[in-house]
């Protein structure tokens, strides 16, 4: 039963996260919002995320959304709409344009794979996001790595065959999350001269006191069902 349980958290997961972030995609303009949304979402363990997390996420981070948004919007979606119509048009190829939205797009891809978590795990302005967006890469290259090249994989797939984006909107954000958070854990225990095991280790322990230094009442709860 408690697989069933979990098969089917996981099949609802899947479900509302894939229906919220392709109707963030059709509208444009929400979507960056939400894949930060989302990455605030996967960022928790699945027993701890709830939905709503998406939304104050979302609510949490509004004003370096907004820049952040339309930095996105002209660095991803004009060369993506660029190089759609030269492939489309290939008569009409300027090379020039096309080269200069390739590598648009590069950069984008690398801030949409690393922002996201910058932006959930810390106050920034844009100046600094955009900073610690490019550090993100240096807490795991292979990571890295795997993350922007998910991305790519994703916006290849809008270009050429974009009936297949929908199986992507889950798995995406939430492997992409988890590379990201690995790197943003591994440079900050390098900045605090720890490690990443002894770091998550003392915000484990954190949790179970709340802002009056209280242990939590769900803590408390969950250690006396195992007594």
């Amino acid at each position: 039963m408690k697989g069933l349980r979990i098969l089917g958290d996981y099949a609802l997961e899947f479900l509302v996260i894939t229906v919220l972030v392709a109707l963030s995609a059709a509208s444009v303009i929400f979507f960056v919002p939400m894949i930060v949304g989302v990455t605030g979402y996967f960022s928790r363990g699945m027993d701890a995320r709830r939905f709503k997390d998406i939304f104050t996420t979302i609510g949490r981070n509004w004003k370096i959304l907004i820049i952040y948004t339309i930095f996105q919007l002209v660095i991803v979606v004009v060369p993506i709409l660029n190089i759609y119509f030269f492939n489309t048009h290939p008569a009409n190829v300027n090379y020039f344009v096309l080269a200069v939205s390739v590598v648009a797009l590069i950069v984008g891809i690398v801030y949409l794979a690393t922002a996201p978590t910058v932006i959930v795990n810390m106050e920034v302005k844009f100046p600094q996001l955009l900073y610690n967006g490019v550090m993100m890469l240096f807490g795991s290259l292979w990571r890295s790595l795997i993350a922007v090249l998910l991305i790519a994989g994703v916006v290849a797939l809008i270009l050429f065959y974009p009936y297949l984006v929908a199986v992507t909107l889950y798995f995406a954000p939430m492997v992409i999350t988890r590379m990201m958070t690995e790197n943003f854990y591994r440079l900050k225990a390098k900045a605090l001269k720890t490690s990443v095991f002894e770091l998550r280790k003392k915000e484990n322990a954190d949790d179970y006191l709340d802002e009056k230094g209280a242990v939590k009442r769900d803590k408390m709860e969950k250690e006396n069902e195992k007594d």
